[in-house]
Order: structure tokens, then C-alpha cells, then sequence
């Protein structure tokens, strides 16, 4: 006992002669000697040191907790393709297979380093204690003491104040029990708390077809798993299912590593002890499976592996797999190559053995509903709906169901089972329905088509425009996937028009016509809302059509309208027949005239029907402004209606515009444009001494200024006349005409080819060469011998003779204008210039006029 104080002294000097001031950090030695003091000596000794006691762990306390050393991992990649590449040479289809990937390989990369031990493991109560573990006894009560015993190489541990005890083989609590007695029989007034400490290692051996073959150091702890992943797992053709562990050469436990992934056992997952050898065969039964199951992939199978085991391992089938049909393909020496057809509906089919190399093909049922109607177009939820035994139109036609744009006089059924080869049309009144009047039971596989009473507005228009080509074939693909589950919502079949919507009709009629079954199809023109090709039921009329059409236009003539038929004579040649029918009588059923394949339906308009046609007086009226006109009226009637021409009107300067001649002019101005471009090259390429040869660049910035001249579409009218009440002047107007009077000031205008276009006050008397001149006189490119005036009220007036040779003088008037043309003569073939500047200038000068006023 006085060997032991002295001990304490020392090493309590020791620690005071070494410490800083400031705090400082014992060394692991100095701190197994710091445990082994009294509790008053360590609390003394911690305060000169500045350090916390809590902070060196010197309790111990009850936790079984131990530090265990972390395995040694062996870092792999890898390479799925590569190892599907090789086991899919035992597969029956191996093109396939190597599509498929490995199950299970990817667990052994690098990162399945978290298959290690923890770092900080409780020990279990039957952990067997050996060589190398050592146990930590801290002692309360008469004696505070903490000691670290170690098991020796004989299994024993020298236990102070005790003496040896046996270890080796017995488990961790009975050791426990066992030392607790010991101090309990012969140490009085002591009370111990037993631990683990340091825990030992173990060598095992890896073989076989392991990655890494060898023998690996692990912790005591490990387990099949833990040794497996340290060692980089299992190597391209090893066995994932028949992992062996080998002790004492016997066979302890075969683990199946499928029983951990897939299902999450690990009750054959035994740790490991000292010498232990893990042995992977060889794989030998691999199975492919593919198609409809939640994991393709490759699989190792056992002896006793099923068709139904197999496809639980896989995730089991999708429910779009076809059960009753799953294809099997396999290869024997003795058969070669067959495929079998298992039923997974049944047992025989459930216990279907599998045999190495089997590629398993789960194939996709059929995906269209059997039990569904499908509703398109102005419906609330356009879609698949369940169909049921007693299913009518009333069931679904509500007013909750229909939109506010729902055509409730037209709509559709088109009806034909799975396999018919003709399809039926049912059309009928959404009203009636709505009101009781009407209801018809439905059938599976019946397409219900309602319509908008005008064309929609699609609220993603832009994104529509965008994807044009495949908008615009929408139902017909999915007419081809009829049924299936692209019918479920058919929500942008709201905003289809009704062409839209009959498109894949029509087209599927036409496709199952025959001549045994004419085309179900008949045409109505003329004045209704939609013109078009229409869908028949049997014995149709024409009112039943007519609703088709959307209704009639107020313009329809309701005592006339006519059917052309076609048919074949007695000589099988074409006969066309013309049917005249009263409207009236038709809409009111009088008429039961059936419709016919490709009728076609005229509805005519009523004779002197006019929409609202209108004229545009501007200028000098008394009342200016647009004016509807009736069929017939002149532009007289329309004067006297404006209240006539106010005083400064300028009767001979009237500017009468016409929409068609607006077209006509400008129709003739790019084709004559396009003939001087022709004329152009054709006169340079001719390469004449004699001909002057044009410049394409003047010419073409003359011809583009020609095109961009906007055409004024004037009519030169004789509007004395007119005021004067002469019927002869007179003329009828029409749609859009214009009639522009002027108050036109005493002057004349000065165009074309002289130095200072200009215009000049009218004065009596005054010649044409005067105001010429006026104008700074005429210039090198200036033609004097075709001189024109356009008078004021757009008529052209040509000197009698040469400008200058002339006899006789031309009398000017107000409003008047000069026109000096280009000289042409010098240019081959191009007498096209004189007209088209004529039309220029005449267009120039209808523009001034017109902007004055």
C-alpha cells in the first residue's frame, strides 16, 4: 500500500513539474495513470492542471459502447455495361440482355464503404470474447479504481486483487456475470461496472470468385456483408445468391445477398469469428427479365426459382403488363431454341421453372378501355367516361355538363364496336335531350361529339400557331390510339372548330366506304352558318342537315332550295339529278325527302338581298359623311340625299374612286412594271449601235417608285351633267365608292420633266408654252411633242398639234395640270413608258386633289 502512494505522489509531482500554466492536454499514458488514483487525488491534481475531468471520460460509466476500427475498403468501379455484356452470353437473347443492367453489381462501388461497422458499436451480450479484447472495470465504494484488462494470448485476464480468469470463448455477459461474483464473494464494500474496451481483430479469408481474392483483417464485429463489400464484392461471374461461410471446414451458413437487398433479411448475415473463409462459386443460373415489370434487369436465379419468384424479385408486374401472355425464350443443347407462352393467371403458370439463360419478355396488355364512352368538344369534361348497362344521352346531357357555346341544336354519335368494319352516325338535339323530348341508350366504344355555335377562341392560340403541323393533326392521331389513354382528357378539344372536329370523322367514313356501303356523307352550300361536308344517320332529311350547317342565314330564300344527287343510269353511267324543294316545308317536316350519299344541299340567297352596303362623301357637301345605299341608287339620288353641293364646290374637279378599279389599276401597273423590266434587258442584251442603252439602275429606281405608287381607282365622271339632271351621265353606285368634291383654288400645276415642277395662278388667256416656261422651261429629258393636260376632272386633253408648231391655242382652265413627259423615243420597244407615267402622274395628281380637301 505504501508502494502504491508513493507511486501516486510521483506521478503527481511528475504532472505538476510538466504543466504550463495555462491548460494543457495529457497524453494517453499520463491519463491510464490519472484513472488509476483515488477520486480526491484526480479532482486536486485536474485544478493544478486547469483541465475538466468530464473531458477525459475516466467514468466509464454503464455503456458497452467501444471504439471499433474501421475495415479497410477496397475502392472498385464499376462498370455495369461491361458486366451485362459478359452475363448476357448466357442469356437465350443476347442482343437484348446486354441492354438490361446487372442487379445488384452496383452496390459494390466506392461508396458502399457505409457497409462498413460503425465506428461506435454496442456490443452485443453474446459477443464471444477472445484474444486481443480487452474489458474495462471501474470500482466505486471503499475503493475507487479504474483498471483496462486485456485478454492474452491463453484466453485468460489477470484481474487485480483477484488473480486470472478464463475468457477466451465465453460471450461478453457471461464474463460480465461471472467477474461481477468474483468481486461481489471477495472484495467487500466494492462495487464494479464492467465494459468492453478495445475490441480485437480477426483475419478471414476471402476466395473464390471475390473481386479481390485474400485475407482480410476485419473487426470482430463483421459480418458476411461487411467482409464482402471490404473486399470490392463479387467479380463479374461470381454467384450473388450462394455466398458460403466456412468454418472449421464445414459449411456454417450459405447467404443469399438477394435476401437483403430485395426483402431486407439478414438473418444469415453471421458474424464472422478468427480463420473464417467466405467462399463465392461461380454463377450458374442467370435469368433476363425485360418489358413491363418495375425492375428489368439481369437476375441470378436458384434450383427452386419460379416464374412467379423470379417477377417478385423484379418488383412484380406493371399494371400495364400483359399477364396472360409473357414470353419466355430459351436455349437448350438438346432443343435449341424455343419460346413458351406463360399465363401468370394461373398456378401452371405461377410455377413455371425457369432454366439458365432464360430471357423473360413481360409484354404491354392491350391499352384500350373496354368500358368507356368518349365525349369531344363543347363539353365541360371532354374525355373517357365509364359506360355502363343502361347508359343514355340523359346521363350526361346536363345543363351543368354543356357550355354556354355548346350548339344544343347538332351534335354527334359516332358508334361502331371493336371490330366493326362500318360505323354508325347517330345525330341529334342536345335541347331535346336537355328538355326530355329526346334520349337514345349508349353503347362501349360510342364517341359523342358536341360542337361551339361559332368558332371558339383558343386561350393558348399563340402556343398553338407555334406547333401548327401538329395541331393541325391532332384527332387523326388520336383517332389511331382510339380508346386508349390519351382519350382520358381531351380538354383541347373545347376549342375546335367544327371542320376540326369533323376532319377524323369524315376521313374515317370515307375510309369505310364501299360499294355495298356508300359514303355516309352529303354537302350543304350556299347560305348557312357553316358550309360544308356533313356526316349522315340513316334516312337523314334535309332539316336534320340543315342543323348541321349551324342554321340559316337571314339571307336564305326559305320557298326554294335544291339537292343535286348523283347516281348511275341504267348504263352505269354518271347521272346528275336536280331536286327543287321549299324550305319551309322541310324545316316544318312536311317534306320527307331522305338524304342520300354525297347530296349536296343548295341553299340559295334571296334575290336582291343586300348586306349593308355603303358610300363615302368628302368635300364640298352639305352634309359629308358615309351614306347606306340601296340596290340601284345613283350617285344623284345620294347628292340630293347629302343635301346637294354647297357654293364652293368646284363641280368640273369631282374625284369619283371605285374599289375595283383600284384593283384593276394596280393589277395593270405590276404586270406592265414587269413587261418594261423584261423590255429592259431584253434592250441592253441587243447590244443595237443605233439604240441608246438604258441605265438599270435609273431604271429600276424609276420602276420601284412606279410599284410603290398606290393606285387611286379613279372614274372620270361628267358631274354637270349629273347636277343637271341628265340620266345619260348618271351611274349606279356600288360598295365602297367614294366622291371626293373639291374647292379647287384659280391655279394650274406644272409636272413632269421641267426644272421647277410648280403650280401657278390661273390666269385667262394665259398659253401652255407660258406656264411652261413659268416652270424654268423644260429639261434635256423633257418630250415637247407629247405634252397631255389632265384636266380637273381627271379626263386628258392632247394638244391638237405639236407644242410648238401649233396653229391654234389649247385653252387651260382652273384645276388644270401640265404634264411634261420623259422622252422615250430614243429607247427601243419602250412606248410602255408613255402609259405607265400617265398613270402615274394621273394617280400624283388624284392624291393632291384629295389631300386638299
Amino acid at each position: 500500500m505504501l508502494r502504491k502512494l508513493k507511486l501516486q505522489v510521483f506521478v503527481s509531482l511528475a504532472f505538476m513539474l510538466i504543466a504550463p500554466v495555462n491548460a494543457v492536454t495529457p497524453s494517453a499514458q499520463q491519463i491510464e495513470q490519472f484513472k488509476s488514483m483515488p477520486k480526491a487525488q484526480q479532482e486536486a491534481l485536474a485544478r493544478q492542471m486547469g483541465i475538466d475531468l468530464s473531458d477525459l471520460n475516466l467514468s466509464g460509466g454503464n455503456s458497452s459502447n467501444v471504439q471499433v476500427q474501421p475495415e479497410t475498403q477496397i475502392n472498385r468501379y464499376v462498370d455495369e455495361d461491361e458486366i451485362a455484356a459478359r452475363l448476357a452470353e448466357q442469356s437465350a437473347n443476347k442482343d437484348k440482355s446486354k441492354e438490361l443492367k446487372p442487379f445488384g453489381y452496383d452496390l459494390f462501388k466506392s461508396s458502399s464503404a457505409s457497409f462498413a461497422p460503425p465506428s461506435n458499436l454496442p456490443v452485443p451480450a453474446d459477443y464471444i470474447l477472445g484474444p486481443g479484447d480487452s474489458i474495462r472495470v471501474q470500482l466505486f465504494g471503499k475503493v475507487s479504481e479504474q483498471h483496462e484488462l486485456q485478454v492474452n494470448n491463453e484466453g485468460v485476464i489477470e484481474v487485480p486483487d483477484l488473480g486470472p480468469m478464463n475468457a477466451a470463448g465465453l460471450s461478453y455477459n457471461e464474463f460480465k456475470k461471472q467477474l461481477t461474483e468474483r468481486y461481489s464473494e471477495q472484495v467487500i464494500g466494492v462495487t464494479p461496472n464492467i465494459s468492453m474496451g478495445e475490441l480485437r481483430t480477426i483475419q478471414v479469408y476471402m476466395v473464390g470468385e471475390a473481386y479481390q481474392p485474400g485475407a482480410y483483417t476485419v473487426s470482430a464485429l463483421s459480418t458476411i456483408t461487411n467482409a464482402l463489400f471490404a473486399s470490392g464484392g463479387v467479380n463479374d461471374v461470381g454467384s450473388l445468391r450462394h455466398i458460403q461461410l466456412k468454418r472449421a471446414g464445414k459449411t456454417v451458413t450459405e447467404f443469399d445477398l438477394y435476401d437483403l437487398l430485395v426483402f431486407g433479411d439478414t438473418n444469415k448475415d453471421m458474424r464472422l469469428q478468427q480463420g473464417d473463409v467466405i467462399f463465392i462459386p461461380i454463377v450458374k443460373k442467370l435469368v433476363s427479365v425485360d418489358g413491363n415489370v418495375r425492375r428489368p434487369a439481369i437476375y441470378e436465379a436458384k434450383n427452386n426459382d419460379t416464374m412467379a419468384s423470379m417477377l417478385n424479385i423484379a418488383g412484380g408486374l406493371l399494371p400495364t403488363a400483359a399477364a396472360s401472355s409473357l414470353q419466355v425464350a430459351r436455349s437448350t443443347p438438346a432443343d435449341g431454341f424455343q419460346v413458351k407462352t406463360v399465363n401468370m393467371r394461373d398456378n401452371q403458370g405461377r410455377s413455371f421453372k425457369l432454366e439458365a439463360g432464360d430471357f423473360i419478355n413481360v409484354p404491354a396488355a392491350g391499352n384500350e378501355f373496354s368500358n368507356a364512352v368518349v365525349i369531344m368538344g363543347a363539353y365541360a369534361t371532354p374525355g373517357l367516361t365509364q359506360w355502363r348497362s343502361g347508359l343514355t344521352l340523359a346521363d350526361l346531357v346536363n345543363r351543368n355538363s354543356l357550355l354556354g357555346t355548346t350548339d344544343v341544336d347538332y351534335a354527334l354519335i359516332m358508334r361502331g364496336a371493336k371490330f366493326s368494319r362500318q360505323s354508325e352516325i347517330v345525330q341529334f338535339e342536345p335541347a331535346k335531350v336537355l328538355s326530355g323530348e329526346y334520349n337514345a341508350a349508349l353503347n362501349a366504344f360510342d364517341k359523342v361529339v358536341f360542337f361551339n355555335r361559332f368558332t371558339p377562341v383558343n386561350p393558348d392560340a399563340e402556343e398553338e400557331k407555334k406547333n401548327k403541323d401538329r395541331s393541325n393533326n391532332f384527332l387523326q392521331e388520336l383517332d389511331l390510339a382510339s380508346f386508349t389513354d390519351k382519350y382520358l382528357i381531351l380538354q383541347k378539344t373545347k376549342y375546335l372548330s367544327r371542320e376540326e372536329l369533323l376532319a377524323p370523322i369524315i376521313e374515317r367514313l370515307e375510309e369505310e366506304s364501299t360499294q355495298s356501303s356508300p359514303l355516309k356523307l352529303v354537302e350543304i352550300t350556299g347560305q348557312v352558318k357553316f358550309p360544308g361536308v356533313y356526316p349522315v344517320q340513316k334516312n337523314a332529311n334535309v332539316r336534320d342537315l340543315i342543323l348541321a350547317g349551324g342554321g340559316l342565314l337571314e339571307s336564305a330564300y326559305l320557298q326554294q332550295a335544291e339537292i343535286s344527287r348523283t347516281g348511275l343510269d341504267g348504263d352505269n353511267a354518271l347521272r346528275i339529278e336536280h331536286i327543287q324543294i321549299d324550305l319551309i316545308d322541310s324545316m316544318l317536316g312536311n317534306n320527307n325527302i331522305a338524304l342520300q350519299s354525297k347530296d349536296t344541299l343548295n341553299v340559295l340567297r334571296t334575290p336582291d338581298w343586300h348586306e349593308n352596303k355603303k358610300v363615302e362623301l368628302l368635300g364640298e357637301v352639305v352634309f359629308p359623311g358615309t351614306y347606306q345605299i340601296k340596290k340601284g341608287e345613283t350617285l344623284a339620288q345620294i347628292i340630293k340625299r347629302a343635301g346637294g353641293l354647297t357654293d364652293e364646290a368646284t363641280v368640273k374637279a369631282v374625284i369619283f374612286t371605285r374599289e375595283e378599279l383600284k384593283e384593276r389599276e394596280k393589277e395593270n401597273l405590276d404586270k406592265s412594271v414587269e413587261n418594261l423590266r423584261q423590255q429592259i434587258a431584253s434592250t441592253n442584251l441587243s447590244g443595237s449601235q443605233n439604240v441608246k442603252t438604258i441605265d438599270y439602275q435609273e431604271a429600276k429606281l424609276i420602276l420601284d417608285e412606279l410599284l410603290e405608287a398606290e393606285p387611286v381607282g379613279r372614274l372620270v365622271i361628267d358631274m354637270p351633267q349629273i347636277i343637271a339632271g341628265n340620266p345619260t351621265a348618271d351611274l349606279s353606285l356600288k360598295d365602297g365608292d367614294k366622291l371626293f368634291v373639291p374647292n379647287i383654288s384659280s391655279s394650274v400645276s406644272v409636272v413632269g420633266e421641267v426644272f421647277v415642277p410648280s403650280t401657278h395662278m390661273f390666269k385667262y388667256g394665259k398659253t401652255l408654252e407660258q406656264y411652261i416656261a413659268n416652270s424654268g422651261g423644260e429639261n434635256d429629258r423633257a418630250d415637247m411633242d407629247d405634252v397631255y393636260i389632265v384636266k380637273a376632272d381627271g379626263s386628258v386633253t392632247i394638244p391638237a398639234s405639236s407644242f410648238w408648231f401649233s396653229s391654234e391655242e389649247t385653252l387651260l382652265e382652273p384645276g388644270d395640270t401640265i404634264v411634261v413627259p420623259r422622252d422615250v423615243t430614243n429607247y427601243e420597244r419602250l412606248g410602255l413608258w408613255q402609259t405607265i407615267t400617265q398613270i402615274a402622274y394621273q394617280s400624283a395628281i388624284a392624291l393632291i386633289a384629295i389631300g386638299n380637301l
